[in-house]
């Protein structure tokens, strides 16, 4: 299936005007996943410098809502803390974690102090006790006991992500399968392809201004054709399974504008059925009257459910008709299914940092930035300043042949 680009709402985020923020409260980890790009180098990471880059994510950011990751944040002992200052300071909150450490009382604090949001990272090669050799369809049984989880807790919202490998490539399109079913307990699925450094004849990297080996970041790999899928392969996969999975929002690269960094699905149902998607318009609408409004772009809403009012969008934008239209549809078949509270779910479908012609592609207006050392970086780029004092950069070397 191909993607018109022109259809598409690209997202107007900026490097200072971007919905989202980024903190690692450690770099300690109960699992062990090969591609992680975070190595243990700090441990936890102060309250007080926390809080301090919590202020200035906000101040230099104008952003809605920060991340909180790691390493594993359910190891962090004053992550509570840091959840309420994150609310206090009028900011959303979501959460990165394998769940692995999720107990009900923290779950339960957590909410208390403000959580928006948790993401659960659950794919079939984290090494995971109990879950090993399990295919990624198999994994949903695991996303499903997480999801019905956080639906137990109440008022938080659910959402998952997934690295994606071409050994799993084939098993995407019954995770999605699995989500669409979930469709009121889960707002997001993230299906993040593999990417990484290759380690190919002719490229040389330097960091610093000094040359550097990238065999010894986790990021880097010599077969290059694990890391090349693309957002439109996954995309393809999944629209040939779904095919009114139309995207309708997108980031480009900052070295390649035609490539896609995110790609956003965002699915519109309720319990009983997903009736299609919203279109480029509504989400446009949606993020230029929250900036009016808030003086912010917008990263998720609080509300677990968009309620009906949702169809008004219809008016104008396309896609959203379409949906009000099956979503009518199926109340004339089973008018009960019109008392249905709507839902919306996000399929985003990401393209991490990359090399393409020997250049640096990263997401132009990444979601993902973080402060080191007074300095906004990319958070993909974290163990490169940590490690290197600097972001590593390719460079073409002579290869001489005999």
């Amino acid at each position: 299936m191909s993607i018109h680009r022109e259809k598409l709402y690209r997202f107007p985020w900026s490097r200072t005007d971007n919905p989202g923020g980024w903190i690692e409260v450690t770099d300690l980890c109960d699992l062990s996943c090969p591609a992680c790009y975070r190595f243990n180098l700090m441990g936890h990471v102060p309250l007080e410098e926390i809080k301090s880059n919590i202020l200035k994510l906000k101040h230099f950011l104008n952003c809605d809502c920060i991340a909180i990751a790691g390493g594993e944040p359910l190891l962090y002992p004053n992550l509570v803390e840091v959840v309420e200052f994150i609310t206090k300071n009028d900011l959303k909150t979501r959460i990165l974690t394998n769940g692995h450490s999720l107990t009900w009382d923290l779950a339960q604090d957590l909410k208390k102090a403000g959580l928006t949001a948790i993401s659960f990272h659950v794919d079939s090669q984290q090494n995971r006790p109990d879950w090993e050799g399990k295919t990624e369809a198999d994994m949903n049984e695991l996303r499903q006991h997480y999801a019905d989880f956080t639906w137990e807790l109440g008022g938080v919202h659910c959402g998952f992500l997934l690295t994606v490998y071409r050994s799993t490539m084939q098993d995407i399109p019954e995770v999605v399968a699995w989500s669409r079913k979930n469709l009121q307990k889960v707002r997001s699925l993230a299906l993040i392809a593999l990417r990484g450094l290759p380690l190919s004849e002719g490229i040389e990297y330097l960091a610093n201004g000094a040359k550097i080996d990238p065999s010894s970041l986790r990021t880097s790999f010599m077969n290059t054709d694990e890391i090349n899928i693309s957002a439109e392969d996954l995309y393809e996969i999944i629209g040939e399974r779904f095919p009114h999975s139309h995207p309708s929002a997108y980031l480009n690269g900052s070295a390649a504008p035609e490539t896609y960094k995110v790609l956003i699905i965002p699915y519109l149902g309720s319990k009983h059925a997903v009736y299609g998607t919203i279109g480029a318009r509504a989400i446009e609408f949606t993020q230029t009257m929250y900036h009016i409004i808030k003086g912010r772009y917008n990263l998720g809403l609080r509300k677990l459910g968009v309620g009906r009012k949702i169809f008004l969008l219809s008016l104008f934008d396309p896609e959203t008709r379409m949906s009000f239209v099956r979503y009518l549809k199926a109340g004339i078949r089973n008018p009960l299914k019109l008392l249905s509270r709507i839902y919306i779910q996000t399929i985003q479908i990401q393209q991490p940092k990359e090399i393409v012609n020997g250049e640096t592609n990263l997401c132009d207006g990444c979601l993902n930035q973080m402060v080191y050392k007074d300095k906004i970086i990319n958070s993909c780029e974290l163990d490169e300043y940590r490690m290197y004092g600097g972001p590593v950069i390719p460079i073409k070397s002579h290869v001489q042949s005999d």
